[in-house]
């Protein structure tokens, strides 16, 4: 039998070989042989991960501060947060669209209300408070080419005030997103958590899902210019805040407005998050970036924005049956999310999912489920609307007819979203139930692309509508409640 100082000296001399394994296992692991597969081990840095953002103003060249200060977030910080129960009561609420004349239905459990209320307040005080405040939308294919987030974005900013297209990636090859136009020079790699291998060290792809890389030595450039696509509050920014990662090597980072040069930074080596960003008096028709790099750093995004009010930022994953946050660096997307006041999320996935039939879509619930609670742990407080699969339909034998199980996979979208305690948008519903794509694709004017599947510009602008309106039905309640109005 062993006694006490025995299982303490067992227990100490354990620590001990944990401790040296995380402390001379490098990032990447060691190779076994010849063969390719390694051997990896939690890190020290991983376990005490900390994030600092450094932060460098620049006004147009006018004006230059520089201010510095800590973020800092443990795994310790990220607690569950959500009960262990299905809440019982649910709220729908109906209401009419003032352009299709349809029902839209927004689901949610009690607890919802407050942190949606709350959105209400800090999207309403934004531009007194001198803040952005942001909405995230989030999804797969169906957003991409912003032909839903777009109008979303147009809608918020009319009611709440700001401009700008939002966050976006430096390096856009394929010009998914044309609310603004995005050119490179140089040599640019794109890294998205989706693809596998993951290249990206620790799974740090922060709150778009993607980063950029340079791969070419010498300058490297960005060009910005205005999009003639751009709704027209989308189609000015007066704020550009560049996020960066990991700065192994000196940076020297340029802006222009037009040819003329407006900044100059130089960075020094840096693990953290580091902020540079430019205030301009004028909206820029166009703005440009340059970078002397011997290693690139990871850019983890660009946000174009107002100085103040809302902004709305398309994360389009084509592909993708949720938003794979089991995958990234959650200590990384918290900190990104904190320091970005992020304010409301909606969630626009599913379409991904309709290949795969079964009678049962309980494993998806729980998948989707398990995304939701990453998103509830590295952003408590914040309300998220999931908006359920739209109708698709498919040809066979000449004819077009829609699946008939897309009534389970929404049903599975709505069970996590309630269990996680969040909102349920139904577009199933909203579009008219099965069959309703057909009809989208085949009248005049169509509002879906002819593979039965995506919606074009049009449809896009009536999703979004329906979203907006579902979103905001509430407002007015919590406009005229003095109980709301002063928690």
């Amino acid at each position: 039998m062993l006694k006490p100082p025995k299982i303490f000296l067992y227990y100490v001399i354990v620590v001990i070989v944990f401790g040296v394994l995380s402390y001379f296992t490098p990032h990447e692991g060691f190779r076994i042989g010849s063969s390719s597969f390694r051997v990896k081990w939690i890190s020290v840095d991983q376990l005490f991960n900390k994030y600092s953002i450094n932060t460098v103003e620049d006004s147009a060249g006018y004006l230059k501060d520089s201010i510095q200060f800590s973020l800092v977030d443990t795994i310790s910080d990220i607690k569950d947060t959500i009960a262990p129960e299905v809440l019982p009561v649910v709220l729908d609420t109906i209401v009419k669209d003032s352009i299709g004349n349809k029902n839209i239905l927004l689901s949610y459990p009690q607890v919802f209300k407050k942190s949606l209320y709350s959105f209400y307040k800090r999207a309403a005080g934004a531009i007194d408070s001198s803040k952005v405040i942001r909405v995230l939308h989030m999804g797969d294919s169906q957003i991409e080419g912003d032909r839903i987030t777009r109008y979303l974005r147009e809608s918020f900013q009319s009611k709440f005030k700001g401009t700008g297209p939002g966050l976006i990636t430096v390096y856009d090859p394929q010009k998914q997103f044309p609310s603004v136009w995005i050119r490179n020079v140089g040599y640019w790699s794109e890294h998205a958590i989706y693809n596998v291998p993951r290249l990206i060290k620790d799974n740090q792809y922060g709150l778009l899902g993607r980063v950029a890389t340079i791969d070419s030595v010498g300058i490297s450039k960005i060009f910005i210019s205005r999009s003639s696509l751009a709704q027209p509050k989308a189609s000015k920014f007066y704020k550009s805040r560049l996020f960066l990662k990991s700065i192994e090597k000196p940076l020297v980072v340029n802006a222009l407005w037009e040819n003329e040069k407006i900044s100059s930074d130089s960075l020094g080596k840096e693990d953290g998050i580091t902020e540079i960003n430019w205030t301009f008096k004028e909206a820029p028709q166009r703005f440009s970036l340059e970078f002397e790099a011997k290693q690139s750093p990871l850019f983890l995004g660009l946000s174009l924005d107002s100085v103040a009010g809302v902004a709305v930022d398309n994360i389009a994953m084509r592909g993708q049956s949720s938003p794979r946050l089991d995958k990234t660096d959650t200590v990384l997307y918290r900190a990104m999310a904190d320091y970005m006041n992020i304010g409301l999320v909606i969630l626009q996935y599913g379409t991904n999912m309709v290949p795969t039939i079964t009678d049962n879509y309980t494993f998806y619930s729980r998948t989707f489920y398990k995304q939701l609670k990453i998103i509830k742990q590295t952003m408590p407080n914040v309300p998220v609307v999931v908006v359920g699969v739209g109708d698709v339909a498919s040809r066979e034998g000449g004819e077009a007819k829609s699946y008939q199980h897309i009534y389970k996979i929404k049903e599975a979208q709505k069970a996590a979203a309630f269990k996680a305690g969040f909102g349920f948008f139904d577009l199933f519903e909203a579009m008219g139930g099965e069959g309703s794509m057909l009809k989208w694709v085949e009248e005049e004017p169509r509002k879906a692309m002819s593979d039965y599947t995506h919606f074009n510009s049009r449809g896009g602008e009536q999703v979004a509508s329906w979203i907006y309106t579902a979103i905001m039905h509430d407002y007015n309640n919590w406009n005229n409640s003095t109980t709301f109005n002063t928690n």
